[in-house]
């Protein structure tokens, strides 16, 4: 066999992969677009329910898995209460996709007494809502964390 015909095809060889390596374009961590359905029940005197969905936009040519979350609640900028879930979520490729939010507060979490928070129910008083934490992302059997941040003005009203 001719030397120079193994060295071409060698380079054919190395340039071919070197193309694949290049076209494959490495994963991206999901998009946070904002949560939608956000909804406070009222539970007597004694806390709130608040549940809603995180809307993300898997942006990835493959599915996604979303593994859980780890998010701080805040209202009107204070701490209230951290939460832990783990999730099993399948996303699929180039589109939108929801990861639920539900978490029950007590008055002893929003730090308010049974006075203030029944004045502040009875007139209608709006409350700031902030989550804050990251989402636990697995794409092409790599995790990583994706950052979110939202913050939403809620009425509490009896």
């Amino acid at each position: 066999m001719n030397l120079h015909y193994l060295n071409l095809k060698s380079i054919l060889w190395v340039l071919a992969l070197c193309l694949s390596i290049v076209a494959c374009k490495p994963p991206v961590a999901p998009e946070f677009e904002g949560v939608k359905n956000l909804k406070i029940d009222v539970e007597g005197l004694s806390g709130a329910h608040i549940n809603g969905d995180a809307i993300f936009f898997n942006s990835n040519n493959k599915k996604i898995k979303i593994k859980g979350v780890d998010v701080e609640v805040s209202v009107d900028n204070k701490k209230v209460k951290d939460i832990a879930r783990e999730y099993d979520i399948t996303a699929m490729p180039n589109s939108q996709f929801t990861v639920p939010i539900d978490v029950t507060l007590s008055l002893k979490d929003l730090n308010m007494g049974l006075l203030s928070t029944a004045m502040s129910m009875l007139n209608g008083e709006e409350k700031r809502v902030r989550y804050k934490g990251k989402a636990r992302v697995q794409v092409y059997g790599v995790s990583f964390n994706v950052p979110f941040d939202y913050e939403d003005e809620v009425t509490i009203k009896l």
